[in-house]
């Protein structure tokens, strides 16, 4: 765990996916409550967080596989049109 300027936890991660890109991942924790006591020994806690991603790094083979597609589309559909879903691998 890291601090951030404003004195806030955050932690911040890094995934391959499955054509070489890296994204970099940051997640602040933005609040923690005591909620109660858990049946299982301990407290228990409502956290708020909050968290980013970045991209890090593209390989250029997927650059020119996507150069001439149309940008991705926000909103609740995934597109259908020669996109395809990638793993994350590491």
């Amino acid at each position: 765990m890291f601090t951030s300027v404003s004195g806030q936890p955050f932690g911040v991660g890094s995934i391959r996916l499955s054509d070489g890109a890296i994204l970099r991942l940051k997640i602040l924790i933005v609040d923690i409550k005591e909620t109660d006591f858990s049946p299982f020994g301990g407290t228990s806690f409502n956290v708020n967080v909050t968290g980013g991603v970045s991209v890090e790094s593209i390989p250029d083979s997927p650059r020119e596989l996507v150069k001439d597609k149309p940008p991705f589309p926000s909103g609740p559909e995934l597109p259908r049109d020669g996109w395809e879903l990638l793993s994350i691998v590491e």
